[in-house]
């Protein structure tokens, strides 16, 4: 088990990241950082030292450090162009999820939950997705990233349950009934 106190360590080799990935079946949680940036540091210091996140990084997480330039084959071809820049990638490597600047710990978390659960959902891991996605909802009932948490639940819950369209409906009339006003209210069928 790690602890809160253990270091991360963060991989900065692409291929030997999805390596790992791939053995382990674990997603990969990349942070894309530039020299001279504000957010960077923010999101170093602040976010990324709180020992809960830390823990969760190293539990849940291949964890990967790529500079915006010094590493531009890789982030180019993801269309990074801003720092910092959190992605999220299946085992295979492939981009998932993706969050942009310094977020605090307590939104972080929910952006890594969201995150895994897209890579989960990406598996048909869907129990996993379901579970994150709900994570988000307990956490943070009114959160900002809440209605997007509900929405993707919907599409979990809905290819769990063999392309039900009234399932996924069900689930999104929370949204439209708690959040009317959210742009996730507004990107349904």
């Amino acid at each position: 088990m790690i602890t809160a106190t253990t270091d991360i360590t963060w991989l900065t080799d692409w291929d030997e990241a999805v390596k790992q990935a791939r053995a382990t079946k674990k997603p990969i949680i990349i942070d894309v950082y530039q020299d001279n940036c504000g957010g960077c540091v923010r999101l170093e210091q602040e976010t990324l030292a709180d020992p809960a996140v830390r823990e969760q990084i190293a539990e849940r997480f291949i964890p990967v450090k790529l500079h915006l330039f010094n590493d531009r084959a890789i982030t180019r071809d993801w269309q990074v162009f801003w720092t910092p820049t959190v992605l999220f990638a299946d085992r295979s490597g492939k981009i998932r999820y993706r969050s942009v600047n310094y977020l605090p710990a307590a939104e972080f978390f929910d952006i890594m939950d969201i995150g895994e659960a897209m890579s989960a959902m990406r598996w048909r891991d869907y129990d996993t997705s379901i579970n994150r996605l709900k994570d988000v909802e307990r956490r943070h009932p009114d959160g900002a990233l809440t209605p997007e948490a509900i929405y993707w639940r919907g599409m979990a819950e809905y290819f769990q349950d063999h392309n039900n369209p009234a399932t996924a409906k069900r689930v999104w009339a929370e949204i439209q009934e708690r959040f009317p006003d959210s742009i996730w209210a507004k990107r349904q069928p």
